[in-house]
């Protein structure tokens, strides 16, 4: 029998609490609170790293089952796999469905998160600038399409 349900289970315990986490950075930004996206982001990535590790571990024993090529291992060959198998892996695809479903989640959180924060940054370099005296008509395109200032001789930071 192949261990890896509680891999399945402890990545479905921590897709969970990362959904969880990003309600509340989205809840942050809107408050613009500092101190708590710094630490939210914090615990962000202890989760991923969580993750990476429990993903490696599931390669590993995937690779050690012989169920995947061990040069070139993909997540195609293990659900072709366990597809296969009879209902004693019942558990097992649906902890894998759930997973899938909670990951989904969380990348449309995260691009929505991601979004906001583009946005707020758009608006305090803006700020910034206005506080610096430029205006539209001082500032070229980035290589990036992005604009920035191209003098800076009046501004309020030097009065």
């Amino acid at each position: 029998m192949l261990p890896i349900a509680s891999v399945f289970s402890r990545s479905k315990e921590i897709l969970c609490q990362l959904s969880s986490l990003l309600d509340s950075e989205r809840i942050a930004l809107g408050e613009l609170n500092s101190e708590n996206i710094i630490n939210i982001a914090s615990q962000k990535s202890t989760l991923l790293d969580e993750m990476n590790l429990l993903n490696e571990r599931r390669v590993n024993l995937l690779i050690k089952f012989n169920i995947v090529d061990p040069k070139k291992p993909s997540e195609d060959a293990f659900k072709a796999w366990l597809l296969e198998q009879d209902s004693s892996m019942d558990e097992t695809r649906q902890l894998m469905t759930e997973c899938e479903a909670l990951l989904t989640v969380c990348k449309t959180k995260n691009t929505t998160n991601a979004h906001i924060l583009s946005t707020l940054q758009k608006r305090n370099k803006h700020l910034f600038e206005l506080l610096q005296g430029h205006n539209d008509k001082s500032k070229v395109y980035t290589a990036r399409g992005a604009t920035r200032p191209i003098s800076s001789k009046h501004t309020l930071g030097r009065a």
